[in-house]
């Protein structure tokens, strides 16, 4: 199981999995779907008519039979599945909400979605262009994180063409990207999702609060809570915990139309940068925001090749990042102005 519930602060999380890794752990391989960062091509058929009536957000979606299909090296692959709507904010206000799929071992042996077996499929929101772009922009904020650290959720990108069941609606293709379950992440590391207990930011190492935190502040996001497991997954693997965040669709660099911050925070946009992490010192800042300043040229190529991403949109997106980097120049007045300002304890 990749999933336990333990009541607590992390340091009890880590004495379970200290007892945990004397246990035989099964290594888990990545899904053969995540070992390429190429565009994939296939067509999903369900009830479309019924998967996109399933709002009500007071009641369990429908699991509905559907078919994934793709080419091949041998010919057309045709992989069973079963699919539901789900989230909330998207599920009642999106004209497509996002769809979560769930895998049968014996059904996606042999495929390229065997080793998988649940995974979100992030869908556009709506129906003009720009939304396709939201969708790729928030597809390379998971690919930002995947190039700072291993404990990140996988992602593939797809251009997928959804079908009804009958044939008789007209075929929708649209860019979209499936993303790992935590669950996934955590058999990855060895390691096992905490469902219990109320996790803070205070709870982590001094690196993993920096990460999650200039992180956060990179992308510009304040839609995550800890406490709540708010867009975040607390994992415990060997000696250390991790905060993995996801859904990206309300941070300041994908800055979607129907994005704003909570009331409570002394913002206007989201494309406002706050910090929500821990109050840390430059010295145990300075590892990780080193780290951003190594990268910064590939994270620039990282945007320019993905793939329908609009130059327009990659310069917004850098001006953006620019920003960022300007601040964190001078180390004290970035910790004093920013960290200092708004950090929890």
């Amino acid at each position: 199981m990749s999933t336990r519930r333990f009541p607590g602060r992390i340091g009890r999380w880590l004495a379970v999995a200290a007892l945990a890794i004397l246990l035989p752990v099964p290594a888990a391989a990545q899904a053969k779907l995540f070992r390429s960062d190429t565009v994939l091509a296939l067509t999903l058929r369900t009830d479309l008519r019924g998967l996109n009536g399933d709002r009500d957000t007071t009641k369990e979606p429908v699991s509905r039979e559907a078919t994934l299909s793709y080419a091949g090296s041998d010919g057309p692959v045709s992989v069973p599945l079963r699919v539901r709507t789900r989230g909330i904010w998207r599920r009642a206000n999106c004209d497509f909400p996002p769809i979560h799929l769930r895998f049968s071992d014996s059904a996606a042996r042999g495929t390229l979605f065997h080793g998988l077996h649940h995974a979100k499929l992030v869908v556009p929101c709506r129906g003009p262009d720009v939304y396709e772009q939201l969708i790729l922009q928030e597809y390379a904020v998971y690919r930002v994180l995947q190039l700072l650290t291993p404990a990140s959720l996988a992602t593939r990108l797809l251009r997928v063409t959804y079908e009804h069941e009958t044939g008789r609606r007209r075929p929708l293709t649209r860019f979209s990207f499936v993303a790992e379950e935590p669950d996934g992440l955590a058999e990855r590391l060895h390691g096992f999702v905490v469902t219990g207990g109320a996790p803070k930011v205070t709870d982590l190492s001094a690196y993993q609060a920096a990460l999650l935190g200039v992180f956060q502040y990179f992308i510009g996001n304040t839609d995550w809570a800890m406490p709540f497991r708010h867009n975040i997954a607390v994992l415990v693997a060997e000696d250390s915990s991790y905060a993995v965040p996801f859904d990206f669709d309300w941070t300041g660099v994908v800055d979607a139309p129907y994005a704003k911050p909570l009331p409570v925070l002394p913002i206007r946009t989201v494309r406002e940068r706050m910090w929500r992490g821990r109050c840390q010192s430059a010295a145990e800042l300075e590892p990780i925001l080193a780290r951003f300043e190594a990268v910064r040229d590939t994270i620039a190529a990282l945007y320019q090749a993905i793939p329908g991403l609009e130059p327009r949109e990659i310069e917004k997106t850098m001006d953006y990042y620019d920003e960022f980097y300007r601040a964190i120049a001078d180390r004290a007045r970035f910790v004093r102005n920013v960290v200092q300002r708004d950090c929890r304890a």
